[in-house]
């Protein structure tokens, strides 16, 4: 759309496109389940409300229970999202429908990610920071110390720096065809002016040599009436 702005004439506005951030899939996913199925969203970050809650107490078999639900909201909605997004001519990639996956579980787990997916305005996926919530959380009794809070909290910061690494070089990737996208239409355009001009400057040529070989002529024609 900023080189189509170009090279019509409108620069301001090109230069109003190009700063404008790209959405990742993942993103654009998680915003459309937002606007067209809202009460599974909230269902969703209502579960995690309510696993919070301190005037909640609830034993490793209702945990459990809600866990699941959560897994099976968040499968649905990706699902969901896929055909939606194949209803409208967009593929998706396995990245693309993890990142929407992480962002439905971050909207779980933590209210301010909920917050941000509800707001519908998202640019790229969210990651929750946390330990989580589950069974893997509520198993802190164990005495195996592969499986103490230090080492699972280590664990975890490992794996939240290794989603954020892929989630960053995927929306670079992403953006990175998106400039190389545009760029190949701006060529093509260029391209496709070039050859108009070309062809102009040729016919422009040959009425000029047309022209001065009238010129010429009428002048050796004058030439010998005198």
């Amino acid at each position: 759309m900023a080189a189509e702005a170009r090279l019509s004439g409108d620069a301001e506005l090109a230069s109003s496109l190009k700063k404008l951030r790209k959405h990742s899939v993942g993103a654009w996913l998680a915003n459309l389940l937002v606007f067209e199925q809202p009460r599974d969203i909230e269902r969703l970050v209502n579960l995690g409300v309510g696993l919070r809650s301190p005037r909640q107490t609830l034993d490793r078999e209702q945990i459990r229970r809600v866990s699941k639900e959560k897994g099976d909201a968040v499968s649905k909605l990706v699902q969901d999202a896929r055909s939606k997004a194949s209803r409208a001519g967009q593929s998706v990639s396995t990245a693309a429908s993890q990142e929407l996956e992480a962002t439905l579980e971050a909207a779980f787990a933590d209210p301010q990610a909920a917050e941000s997916l509800l707001g519908g305005r998202l640019s790229g996926g969210l990651l929750y920071s946390g330990l989580g919530f589950g069974e893997q959380a509520a198993a802190g009794s164990t005495t195996d110390p592969k499986s103490s809070p230090s080492s699972r909290r280590a664990k975890s910061a490992d794996k939240i720096a290794a989603e954020r690494s892929l989630a960053k070089a995927q929306h670079e990737a992403e953006q990175a065809d998106a400039d190389l996208a545009t760029a190949s239409h701006a060529v093509a355009d260029a391209t496709q002016e070039l050859t108009r001009l070309k062809s102009a400057e040729a016919l422009a040529r040959r009425r000029s040599n047309e022209a001065h070989a009238k010129v010429s002529a009428g002048q050796t024609k004058l030439g010998k009436l005198r």
